[in-house]
């Protein structure tokens, strides 16, 4: 591809609204609860929805001393760090896990915690 091919491709991506991703069951939320979603960054100011899915998490994590969080997949635990983990009211009431798998390969975006019983 030239150069003025790779750069049209470059600009349309860039120029490409990003969507939030996740999952079409919260569709039938609130404005408020969508709207939450949305607006949704990690600790170092990268958008949750931009590239990952949100998924509702109901395992077990703990939220490290450090502010860390450790989920228990059922791969092995796997731990998150602070800047991934959202501080605020979630208001779905359930953690949710925002990430990626490629292949085997697993990107992580953010996490809110739930309500801890």
């Amino acid at each position: 591809m030239s150069r003025l091919g790779s750069a049209a491709v470059i600009l349309i991506l860039c120029c490409t609204p990003a969507l939030a991703r996740w999952s079409p069951r919260y569709a039938s939320q609130s404005p408020q609860v969508r709207n939450w979603f949305e607006q949704q960054h990690n600790a170092r100011g990268q958008s949750c929805c931009d590239h990952g899915d949100g998924h509702a998490f109901y395992g077990d994590y703990t939220i490290n001393p450090n502010g860390s969080v450790t989920v228990q997949l059922s791969r092995g635990p796997r731990t998150l760090p602070a800047y991934m983990v959202l501080q605020g009211v979630n208001p779905t009431g359930h953690a949710i896990y925002w990430y990626r798998d490629y292949g085997t390969a697993r990107i992580d975006y953010c996490f809110s915690p739930g309500t801890l019983s």
